[in-house]
């Protein structure tokens, strides 16, 4: 099985979990390659983000856990996913920015399953 990442958008409903279980089913969630993540996480690593739980404020992604990656920080996330050097090749990095657009638009939180 490849080591993938997970990327999906949150309910409204979901920000009154505490804790957030791994279930990417449940926030139909897309698969980007590790490969394709790891050259991306340097220039995520100053993204405000949150590990696990809303209250857990963090900086980049969880690699090997959850993320949630708030509406504020959505435009930075895509300018960095487009901006890769593999976004015309990649259908996976392709598809996240197309999560992210659709998350910026209803704003909402994007849920990162890590390795």
């Amino acid at each position: 099985m490849p080591c993938v990442h997970e990327f999906g958008i949150l309910d409204d409903n979901d920000r009154q979990e505490n804790d957030i279980d791994y279930d990417p089913e449940k926030y139909n969630c897309i698969s980007v390659h590790d490969d394709i993540i790891e050259c991306l996480v340097d220039r995520l690593s100053i993204m405000k983000t949150y590990y696990h739980s809303f209250n857990r404020p963090n900086i980049g992604l969880a690699y090997c856990g959850i993320t949630i990656i708030p509406p504020e920080s959505l435009s930075f996330f895509y300018d960095v996913v487009t901006s890769s050097k593999y976004i015309a090749k990649s259908v996976e990095l392709q598809e996240l920015a197309s999560i992210i657009t659709q998350a910026i638009e209803d704003e909402k939180y994007i849920i990162h399953f890590g390795i």
